[in-house]
């Protein structure tokens, strides 16, 4: 009942949100995820039957990741204070089409399908309920892009795995203010992640030369995106490792909501000495790294909301104060 309260008070129609993947991992790109969003009365239909065909990548969903994600944006959108229970859930109805890249056929792989498509799906429904709850919706949140790296660690000898969990990326700006810094991704809300330097620094032979605020990097608005990090980690090793990324979002920033600016993608480097600098792709397995070698991290800031002309004189002076911008607005 609290949550159909919350849904009859929005504007009903048909409405139309996308987003896009980077890519798969294999020379396929822009992979489309569409939501179209049927509001009426105190009933919602999200419907993703116009979402581009599975992949032989990873990055296909399966039906219960699908229906998690839809259930996560709306809870995005109704009151923080209802449980989100069964009865919070009834409002709600999902039609997706099997083959899709939303809901994969058995035995397709969907290892990363927990944040992308995820992410994807929640991002288009956001964006097309932006026409019906706009005093709900926030700037996309920043997509995830990590690196694990294996190798041997001289103090012991013995192996290592690192997986990445700094450099988090910046949430979107809503209706209630900027966006948080380095929060985290869409589906991190709830269970948020944060690796310690220190920590990190003490197990691992890893120096983290850099960690803070990558300025400009949240989307211009209303309100501002949060900011993403500007991390610069060097390998202290003295035999060479491995490396593989998994993530998207080096091509697709989070996006601007409501005439706010989308927030800057990531990109990631490699700095070697004697090589060029290479950037890194959101999916590569077995990179090379040499003892030594850095790596240049820029994680992406959150959309902005709201149109830019409004944001206020002493907002934008505090950010330039503060470093959060380079340059005054």
């Amino acid at each position: 009942q609290q949550a159909r309260a919350v849904v009859s008070a929005w504007k009903d129609g048909v409405f139309y949100g996308e987003a896009l993947l980077d890519d798969d991992g294999h020379g396929r790109t822009d992979i489309k995820i569409a939501a179209k969003v049927t509001k009426k009365g105190s009933d919602i239909e999200v419907d993703l039957t116009g979402s581009d065909p599975q992949s032989t990548s990873f990055v296909n969903s399966s039906h219960a990741n699908m229906q998690a994600a839809v259930a996560m944006a709306f809870a995005y959108l109704i009151d923080a204070d209802i449980p989100k229970n069964t009865g919070a859930l009834r409002p709600l109805k999902v039609v997706a089409k099997q083959g899709t890249i939303v809901w994969a056929d058995p035995g397709r792989p969907v290892t990363l399908c927990t944040s992308h498509p995820s992410n994807e799906i929640v991002e288009a429904i956001i964006k097309a309920m932006s026409a019906s709850c706009p005093d709900r919706v926030m700037g996309g949140w920043g997509r995830r892009f990590r690196i694990a790296i294996q190798g041997e660690d001289p103090r012991n000898g013995r192996n290592f795995i690192w997986h990445m969990f700094q450099a988090r990326p910046g949430g979107g700006a809503s209706p209630g203010g900027d966006g948080y810094s380095s929060i985290g991704e869409w589906h991190s809300v709830g269970g948020l992640k944060f690796g310690s330097i220190e920590v990190a620094e003490v197990r691992f032979p890893l120096h983290f030369r850099q960690h803070e605020f990558r300025p400009d990097s949240g989307g211009d608005g209303q309100h501002r995106g949060g900011l993403g990090v500007a991390l610069d980690m060097v390998l202290e090793t003295q035999k060479p490792a491995k490396g593989n990324t998994a993530g998207d979002g080096a091509r697709h920033g989070p996006c601007g909501m409501l005439g706010g600016k989308d927030g800057k993608p990531h990109h990631y480097r490699l700095l070697s000495e004697g090589r060029e600098p290479r950037v890194l792709k959101t999916k590569e397995v077995g990179i090379e790294l040499r003892p030594g070698d850095c790596l240049e991290i820029r994680s992406s800031g959150g959309g902005g909301w709201g149109p830019p002309e409004k944001r206020s004189a002493e907002a934008r002076a505090r950010d330039l104060a503060q470093g959060l911008v380079s340059k005054a607005v």
